[in-house]
């Protein structure tokens, strides 16, 4: 952006507006990054030239995953949202990988570290992954405190890891805070039907988001219900765990060869006589089996630790699950 640009855009900031970018200053001064600041700055700037003149944001969506967030801005596309809405995209599952710290730069560093090297990421996705999420703290972190907070969540590790990180991270807000859990709003709305369904706020339509959003009850937070989620959330950040499960509204640790079973065991079902099946195939009938929700990259990357453990061959390139073949070794197939 030119500094014309800039300083045009500077100039026509409220006071609200010109608080929340100071308050981001020192955000970024606490790990003594100002250039990233100042790209933060600029991007920031340019959103606010691209943002349709008049909108008067009332509320905040917070929202974990592209799919969930994507489903709600079209939800609230062409419609009177648009101009009081305002959707903050977690573009992550949080509950893969360390999140150890990761409230802090060098946390975060770390978990992006551990998902590029076992996720098979090309070069533009990880950086993608690392410029929105720490785009997301940083919304997050400067929320002014006249506007609503939303958190949107359901019934799986992900989502409720991203409830509690979100309110730890909001902790000394003042702000009217909410819970739309869309598990419990489709099961209103739809009488129990498909009992394990949505296993996230991704599967759900964008009609269906904006009918448990104008219809539903949202759970407004009570102080002591804030203070408690924000403490699971500090216990979360303190563990070493590198994947989490979900059980009764509860967050747990689990060991990351939580899925290794089911895996052999889906393995076994589809090799028969065939010699090779093809990776994804195998991917795709465990996820079709989880109880708890979990990406195609975590599957993928157990199944490469079972070839590295000896129990698993494969034949062809391990550079992307469409690339090899696997085979279960002779002793693991009784």
């Amino acid at each position: 952006m030119e500094l014309f640009q800039l300083k045009k855009s500077i100039s026509t900031l409220n006071e609200q507006e010109a608080k929340s970018l100071l308050h981001l200053l020192l955000i970024r001064s606490e790990y003594g990054d100002f250039p990233e600041f100042v790209r933060s700055v600029k991007e920031a700037l340019m959103k606010r030239m691209e943002t349709p003149a008049g909108k008067n944001v009332h509320t905040v969506h917070i929202v974990f995953g592209s799919s969930a967030a994507g489903s709600l801005r079209y939800a609230f596309r062409d419609t009177p949202y648009e101009q009081t809405e305002e959707i903050i995209e977690v573009p992550d599952n949080l509950a893969e990988g360390p999140i150890h710290h990761l409230h802090t730069a060098e946390g975060f560093e770390r978990r992006y570290q551990w998902l590029k090297e076992n996720y098979r990421w090309e070069k533009d996705q990880a950086e993608w992954y690392k410029n929105n999420m720490q785009q997301a703290f940083e919304k997050i972190r400067s929320i002014p405190p006249e506007q609503r907070v939303v958190i949107w969540t359901g019934e799986n590790a992900s989502e409720g890891t991203g409830l509690r990180f979100s309110l730890y991270l909001l902790k000394e807000k003042t702000n009217e805070m909410s819970v739309l859990n869309t598990y419990d709003a489709y099961h209103k709305f739809y009488n129990g039907m498909h009992e394990d369904f949505p296993r996230h706020t991704g599967e759900l339509s964008p009609e269906q988001l904006l009918l448990f959003y104008e219809l539903g009850e949202l759970e407004e937070l009570t102080e002591e219900q804030r203070q408690a989620y924000a403490k699971e959330g500090e216990e979360c950040l303190h563990s070493d765990a590198v994947l989490r499960t979900y059980n009764k509204g509860q967050i747990f640790g689990a060991e990351s060869h939580r899925d290794d079973a089911l895996i052999i065991g889906k393995m076994k079902n589809l090799q028969g006589n065939k010699k090779f099946i093809k990776a994804a195939r195998v991917i795709g009938e465990v996820l079709g089996h989880l109880d708890q929700y979990t990406s195609d990259e975590w599957i993928e990357y157990r199944l490469r630790q079972l070839i590295a453990q000896g129990k698993v061959e494969y034949q062809g390139e391990l550079r992307a699950m469409r690339f090899y073949e696997v085979k279960l070794k002779e002793a693991f197939v009784q």
